[in-house]
């Protein structure tokens, strides 16, 4: 991978805890904090078919609902913590996170996961269950705006200067596939045996492997794809970014487009309809 990527866009981990982890520290006791448990979580997640993304995520979060309760012992945490950790959240700072309901929803989530976990190692019983009486309620998001032919035409060409922001918006628009479909692509992935009906294979693991399919491409996506993965000597793994480099790459780009719709990695997959 070229050296343009800067160190201030990687993903922070937690794969390097896992060596180090003691064979008793992986199974939850009930006198464990939040945080002593954190490890034999992680690796509960990184074992259960979950997304890639999810063990880091969820033990991020996680760790600081075990900061926010200090040195609570599992057993003593009751629904009454929970709502103060939420009311935390929501509260503006100084006092507070001053965070989106969506943001607070998806800590919840991590949250009611590591609990469900804590119950199946029999840590606690349901009716201790602090999570069994909160609402997380999901928060939809707005519909995505959708662009015109000519929009996107229009957007092609602004991203056309290069070879891999070009790439990323192809695949984008004429695929829709989601971002974090994005990061699984391999090289592997494309076939471009019958030059004028290229194909992309869109893989998924586990549970998710239901979504596994095959996907039509352009034409014209064989010369920009064999010009990136020259241009920046691509390995395996079609796009060895972090999510907030592409997002970085997305922003850019809209920014410099002559139209008055928007354009972000979120919506990017579906911009076609």
């Amino acid at each position: 991978m070229p050296g343009d990527q800067l160190h201030l866009f990687q993903r922070k981990t937690y794969k390097g805890i896992i060596p180090s982890i003691p064979f008793e520290a992986r199974v939850p006791a009930t006198d464990m904090t939040v945080l002593a448990a954190l490890p034999g979580y992680y690796l509960y997640l990184k074992d259960g078919g979950f997304s890639q993304y999810t063990p880091d995520d969820f033990v991020g979060d996680l760790k600081k609902f075990g900061l926010f309760l200090k040195e609570k012992p599992l057993k003593d945490i009751n629904r009454g913590d929970i709502q103060a950790w939420i009311s935390f959240l929501k509260t503006p700072s100084p006092k507070g996170d001053g965070l989106s309901a969506k943001t607070v929803s998806r800590k919840l989530t991590a949250l009611s996961n590591f609990f469900n976990w804590l119950l199946m190692n029999e840590v606690i019983d349901r009716k201790a269950d602090p999570m069994a009486d909160i609402i997380n309620s999901r928060i939809s998001s707005p519909l995505p705006e959708i662009l015109f032919e000519d929009e996107c035409t229009r957007l092609l060409a602004t991203a056309s200067s290069d070879p891999r922001t070009y790439l990323l918006f192809l695949l984008f628009l004429e695929t829709g596939i989601k971002l974090e479909e994005l990061f699984d692509l391999k090289i592997s992935h494309f076939d471009f045996s019958n030059k004028y009906s290229p194909e992309m294979l869109v893989k998924h693991t586990a549970k998710k492997a239901k979504k596994d399919r095959k996907l039509k491409l352009p034409m014209e996506i064989g010369a920009v794809f064999t010009e990136y993965v020259a241009r920046y000597e691509v390995g395996d793994m079609l796009f060895p970014y972090t999510q907030r480099f592409i997002r970085l790459l997305i922003t850019e780009t809209a920014k410099n487009w002559d139209t008055k719709a928007s354009v972000s990695a979120n919506s990017a997959g579906y911009l076609r309809g």
